[in-house]
């Protein structure tokens, strides 16, 4: 079975509440796990590379949390797949890293590059803001 993890659904649930919230104060944490049902420890681990990528802004302190860094309409699920799960390759032929010795020569491969072609089109076409 093909399908993405918990991370990149979380992520992507987090960031929903995250934009539906009102932006003129940071988020706590807290309040969106809570709203989405998930794990605040995990949600943290996933912010933290949010943040990381520019999607979210860290607050500290007292009254901190987090807030959108770029409007939902800027934020492809792409780009949050990819934060996500390191990159995206159907087939580890396609990876960027590592990739098949046989990728050149291989019947299937041109099959698996036809696939993540549409499946990357997709995601990247799609933004944050069309999924809220």
């Amino acid at each position: 079975m093909l399908q993405v993890t918990r991370q990149t659904e979380y992520a992507i649930r987090g960031l929903q509440e995250l934009a539906g919230r009102d932006q003129t104060n940071p988020v706590q944490l807290k309040s969106i796990a809570a709203a989405c049902e998930v794990s605040e420890a995990f949600l943290a681990k996933i912010f933290q590379m949010l943040a990381q990528a520019g999607i979210v802004k860290s607050h500290r302190g007292v009254k901190g949390g987090f807030s959108m860094a770029r409007d939902a309409a800027d934020i492809t699920l792409r780009e949050i797949v990819e934060v996500c799960e390191g990159g995206i390759a159907l087939n580890h032929c396609l990876r960027k890293v590592d990739p098949c010795q046989d990728v050149d020569t291989c019947q299937v491969a041109e099959v698996w590059r036809k696939a993540q072609k549409a499946l990357t089109g997709a995601l990247e076409e799609t933004s944050l803001a069309d999924v809220m």
